[in-house]
């Protein structure tokens, strides 16, 4: 879901055609509050129509605009904005309210939650209930983040939209809007207060927010669109921050350049600092749905974000991507499929290193894991010296040890750390698998010759398509294993492995 604000039902309807149908829920701003309370509506009954048409859900947006008294007022009134609301929605053939109503004080707590308890009341069933929610990694209890009792409101609603942005703020100090530390915090935080993770959304920012380096205070918005045009015009440079994994910008004002407005103001000469999300950062933060199996995404809002987001985005938020490094990747398929079996792990937990050397160790501890070794209750020996206690590979390799899987390099050495090669591998997959013998006399690769000592395990497995050579009739035994074949081998095999 997206909302959409600052725009024109024309501009929004060009944007949400560039989502290549990332979004099915559109969040208009049709609602606001008068002065007592009481529903103040602006509804464009052909915009919906519009958006109706392209299968999109219609559930607009209710705000106070930061005014805590309005809101307040508003509690105060609930019995009859909540028949308003209602009433509004039912006659306009929307889909649902998101309620947007912020800066609530902590002591509004309970009329807060039993506003939307009215609300779960007098909606019929079909409609959606949004709730924005103020991130809460910190777990205030007081000011606004102390006025949502976060478990109650979500089991009177569909679905929460924690706003995890505005880490840093308009008016603070310099920094991320949305570290990824922060927003998996804020996710956590929802979890560990006992939120249903299919009732989560997790909010994303499409603005980024501009300080000058000499004030170190600031924070005006941007839209994201906007920031490579402002950076390059000024002939700024791009940057990735590995720690909070954001983007951010640097550049010059000088006082001979044309001059750059941002939301009405002037930039005047001087050092500026932009940080945003780019599309490594919110590759980084999609993963989080299909890590936490949360309901999806929201964010605020579509009309500022970066239209080539959306060549990647619902496949991320749909978790067809895993690791940071392999999209797209000619194993990516493999390479996940063994991953969401729990056979292997990246080399940490955003990168798998696709093109890195494989070593003997993680050779090993993919097939114990494949084979389903690692999960029998029993000890281990001690037989290789040079694979201590405390390796992180000591179980698997001493396991596929002692079922004949792999020997050593020499009597009592692994070489847990060395590369291993493809004919070596050949010989330890054809272990693991039901495979006769092949009934091919000729090697079908050049370098292979019928005298070469795994020749019979690479006949066995090339004859069932689960390795392939390296070009036309090469086979290249002695060449090391990248990681990414292992991980092809191994799920070509998958269902024919044996069981121990």
């Amino acid at each position: 879901m997206s909302y959409l604000y600052g725009a024109n039902s024309n501009t929004s309807l060009k944007n949400i055609d560039q989502t290549f149908g990332a979004i099915n829920t559109v969040i208009p701003g049709f609602f606001e509050l008068h002065a007592d309370g009481s529903l103040k509506s602006s509804i464009d009954k052909s915009f919906v129509d519009q958006l109706h048409k392209r299968g999109l859900k219609v559930v607009p947006f209710i705000s106070n605009h930061w005014d805590r008294g309005l809101a307040q007022m508003a509690m105060y009134n609930r019995e009859e904005l909540t028949t308003q609301i209602a009433d509004s929605i039912i006659k306009n053939n929307l889909d649902g309210i998101d309620i947007d109503i912020e800066n609530l004080n902590y002591t509004d707590k309970d009329a807060f939650t039993d506003f939307i308890r009215l609300l779960r009341e007098k909606l019929p069933k079909d409609k959606i209930i949004s709730i924005a929610v103020a991130a809460n990694p910190n777990n205030w209890t007081t000011g606004w983040h102390g006025s949502y009792d976060y478990a109650k409101l979500s089991e009177y609603s569909d679905y929460l939209m924690v706003m995890s942005y505005d880490e840093s703020y308009n008016g603070g100090p310099v920094g991320p809007v949305a570290s990824l530390l922060f927003v998996e915090r804020s996710i956590q935080s929802l979890l560990n207060k006992g939120v249903d993770s299919k009732k989560i959304v997790m909010g994303l920012p499409f603005y980024g927010r501009i300080w000058n380096d000499a004030e170190r205070i600031g924070g005006d918005g941007v839209a994201n669109k906007a920031i490579p045009g402002i950076v390059n015009k000024h002939k700024g440079k791009f940057y990735f921050d590995n720690a909070s994994k954001s983007a951010f910008a640097k550049f010059t004002v000088k006082s001979s350049d044309s001059p750059t407005t941002i939301n009405g103001k002037k930039l005047a000469p001087g050092n500026y600092t932009i940080w945003y999300d780019n599309n490594l950062s919110l590759k980084y933060k999609l993963r989080l749905i299909d890590k936490y199996n949360l309901r999806g995404s929201g964010s605020w809002d579509l009309n500022q974000a970066n239209s080539n987001i959306w060549k990647f985005y619902s496949a991320w938020a749909n978790g067809e991507h895993h690791f940071i490094d392999s999209e797209n990747h000619w194993a990516e398929k493999d390479i996940i499929s063994l991953f969401n079996k729990g056979w292997i792990s990246g080399k940490n937990e955003y990168n798998f290193d696709p093109n890195g050397d494989l070593t003997r160790a993680e050779a090993v501890t993919i097939l114990i894991n494949a084979i389903g070794l690692n999960a029998k209750n029993e000890t281990v020996p001690n037989y290789f010296i040079d694979v201590p206690a405390n390796h992180w590979a000591k179980r698997s390799i001493e396991l596929a040890n002692k079922y004949n899987i792999v020997s050593g390099t020499n009597p009592y050495l692994f070489e847990p750390d060395a590369r291993i090669t493809r004919a070596e591998l050949a010989a330890i997959l054809s272990r693991v698998v039901d495979y006769p013998s092949s009934n091919t006399s000729k090697s079908p690769f050049y370098d292979v010759p019928k005298g070469h000592w795994a020749y019979a395990d690479i006949l066995k497995l090339s004859s069932h398509g689960i390795i392939t050579g390296k070009e036309k009739g090469k086979f290249a035994p002695d060449d090391y294993v990248l990681r990414a074949q292992i991980a092809a081998m191994v799920n070509r095999a998958s269902e024919d492995f044996k069981h121990y």
